[in-house]
């Protein structure tokens, strides 16, 4: 079985390969060869600690065996400990350990482990629901046939090993064959046991079931692709976690396809291409995707480096790596990184997109680390994944988090993971302090409700987004449709907007949630709360309420699985009885440069009919910062009547949302929403 195994070569790593690819990550990678012995070594003498990358469970303290290894162990009440284990991904550690080293105590901590995993974990219903769930099954598929690539030569890969790993591989297989269902279709879930199927079919050629594998994983992955991946590239389930899981699968039956000479369809190949771009466009100054939904704060530049490589991208290139990266080598080995290298980088040009299916937009000042990067989100829920966050908002300024997402900390049903799915958690407008939605348990959501996406609009350098949602308008919640404007006034200087449109009393409130290495001080008689962080000041200035009831608290967030940290939080409100309008004046920069802007409400008036205008029907804002001063006014009505025209302190204009410049003509103004 050995020789039958290995006589496929694209099943092993040869000497020389393996040789390059570890002089190549000790020049280039050297923190993450250290990370990767350091797993290796702890697996060896069977401690466990979950910290890859894009290790979707991570743990914090480390799990230690002191005799065999209890595959079912399961610390505290979190069962993913058990999953994230029997992924295996410690395995492939183990091979580059090995590769890197020599050392051959690595080859044989594999093979024990390996075996002792297959006579531990027999195939049945039990294990069905802890070692053997179809998705650990499938990312199995690809950790076992990789992990082995790197012991060909090794004398603890026996024959009586390979037989068993082979019989076992093709338990895997036949179990993935059958466990595709409905839900499979619309899930991360049938990608990625698509994927190990895939492997294993290639990897067992020879095997009589193997084709028929193949074009059955082939025609899974199409058909999961092609009902997942959105028009503009988003994994329909809305958090880039998972996103990535499915891309990187997709990544993988690309690389495979190249190696062993088959094809996925165009169609496939152009949605996996707008994926990596979703990844460029959601990408942080930080180079970490932003934790939306059931998502960590991830670096994303390995996957940008390796899509580079495949769709040899020169954008997509100038979001990755300089040169390939540490996985990338080992799976695209000496060819893929002198590839890699050759491609020029190119810097996007566009600093303002709207991904328009899922129902997010992202506006920078650049692609720097230093730039700045504001993200606003109105779309689907994205099913257990999803979060109330309709209407969310995110802010860099000047390459360093201010407002963040809340992230997910545990998948355990109870208090913990229901408030880090609220929408009070999020940065979004609330009602009551209510969520829109309700927690069934851990998945479950009831209440749901569309979210009205509503156009966008770059002018004069100034940019709009705005959308709304109606959470609130059914299940005893209130008859409150919300209204959420965002106005750019620069990359660093906003006025959020908050309608609320009902018909009795009901207390409105603004939600801004902050980066735990950062500070908030209310500032002293002022209505007004200033952020320092590590390198950058802000200022949230509040109006449509009072100083009092402006809240500052605080709260916690989890920024990766396992992990929770202490933050500070706002939460401005006021209580109306019918429509009510809060506003928030964002502006920030570099510590030690930044000077808070000066801003003050401007009586709105009806140049037609000659009078002031109410509340209720329009806004008006003086903001003076960096040398200027802008008029914002923001209509809240339908454009007629006492609000056909909005004017202030003798300038006036046709519109819902326009912005006046001193220095410019007084009639008119930059109209941004008729």
């Amino acid at each position: 079985m050995h020789q039958l195994y290995f006589s496929n070569p694209n099943n092993f790593i040869t000497p020389e390969q393996m040789a390059w690819c570890a002089d190549y990550c000790k020049k280039f990678w050297p923190e993450e060869c250290a990370h990767i012995l350091r797993i290796a070594e702890d697996a060896k003498n069977h401690t466990f600690l979950f910290d890859l990358r894009w290790d979707m469970e991570r743990t914090y303290e480390p799990v230690h065996f002191d005799g065999e290894i209890q595959w079912d162990f399961m610390p505290k009440d979190d069962p993913e400990f058990i999953y994230q284990f029997n992924r295996c991904q410690y395995f492939i550690c183990l091979g580059q350990a090995y590769a890197l080293t020599g050392d051959s105590s690595y080859a044989k901590a594999f093979a024990e482990q390996l075996l002792a995993w297959i006579q531990a974990n027999p195939f049945n219903e039990n294990t069905r629901q802890t070692v053997w769930r179809s998705i650990e099954a499938g990312i199995r598929g690809e950790t076992w046939v990789k992990a082995m690539s790197y012991f060909k030569d090794s004398p603890y890969i026996t024959d009586e090993l390979m037989e068993q790993f082979c019989e076992c591989l093709k338990t895997h297989a036949r179990y993935l064959m059958d466990s595709y269902q409905i839900f499979q279709v619309k899930s991360n879930w049938g990608v990625i046991e698509s994927r190990g199927l895939l492997e294993i079919a290639l990897a067992l050629k020879d095997e009589k079931e193997a084709e028929k594998w193949k074009k059955t994983a082939v025609s899974r992955l199409e058909e999961g692709i092609r009902v997942q991946i959105l028009d503009d590239g988003v994994q329909w389930e809305q958090s880039p976690m998972y996103h990535n899981e499915v891309f990187h699968c997709a990544l993988e039956a690309i690389r495979l396809s190249r190696r062993y000479g088959y094809c996925m369809s165009d169609e496939f190949l152009a949605k996996i291409h707008k994926m990596a771009y979703a990844n460029l466009l959601w990408k942080k100054p930080n180079h970490c995707q932003i934790a939306q939904g059931d998502s960590d704060e991830t670096d994303l530049r390995d996957l940008l480096s390796q899509s580079a490589y495949l769709f040899q991208d020169p954008e997509l290139k100038y979001g990755g790596y300089d040169r390939l990266d540490f996985d990338g080598a080992w799976d695209y080995l000496q060819e893929g990184a002198e590839s890699y290298e050759k491609i020029v980088a190119q810097k996007p040009e566009k600093l303002f997109y709207k991904l328009e299916n899922s129902g997010n937009v992202y506006i920078r000042s650049g692609w720097g680390e230093n730039d700045d990067l504001f993200h606003f989100r109105c779309g689907s829920l994205g099913g257990g994944h999803g979060h109330s966050d309709k209407l969310h908002i995110d802010l860099a300024i000047n390459g360093e988090d201010i407002l963040i997402d809340p992230g997910r900390y545990h998948y355990v049903d109870g208090e913990i993971r229901h408030e880090l799915k609220n929408s009070c958690s999020h940065n979004t407008p609330s009602v009551d302090g209510k969520d829109y939605l309700v927690c069934l348990d851990s998945w479950g959501i009831s209440g749901m409700t569309p979210a009205y996406q509503m156009p966008v609009c770059e002018k004069n350098g100034f940019r709009l987004v705005q959308g709304g949602h109606g959470g609130y308008l059914h299940n005893g919640k209130g008859n409150v449709y919300i209204q959420r404007k965002v106005l750019a006034l620069g990359t660093d200087l906003y006025v959020v907007a908050d309608e609320f449109f009902a018909g009795e009393e009901h207390t409105f409130q603004q939600n801004y949630h902050f980066h735990p290495d950062g500070i908030l001080t209310a500032c002293e008689g002022e209505n007004r709360v200033h952020y320092t962080g590590r390198n950058v000041e802000s200022d949230f200035l509040f109006f449509g309420n009072s100083r009092e009831e402006t809240n500052v608290y605080h709260s916690r967030m989890s920024r990766n699985y396992n992990q929770m940290e202490e933050n500070m939080s706002i939460q401005a409100s006021c209580r109306k009885d019918g429509f009510g309008c809060l506003l928030t004046v964002i502006a920030g920069g570099k510590k030690g440069e930044y000077k808070t802007p000066k801003a003050e409400l401007a009586e709105v008036s009806s140049p037609a009919r000659g009078r002031i205008l109410t509340e209720e029907e329009a806004h008006g804002l003086r903001i003076t910062w960096k040398g200027k001063t802008y008029l914002v006014l923001m209509g809240h009505k339908d454009i007629g009547g006492a609000n056909e025209m909005l004017g202030s302190d003798g300038y006036m204009g046709l519109g819902s949302v326009i912005v006046f410049e001193e220095d410019q003509e007084k009639t008119g103004g930059t109209v941004l929403y008729w």
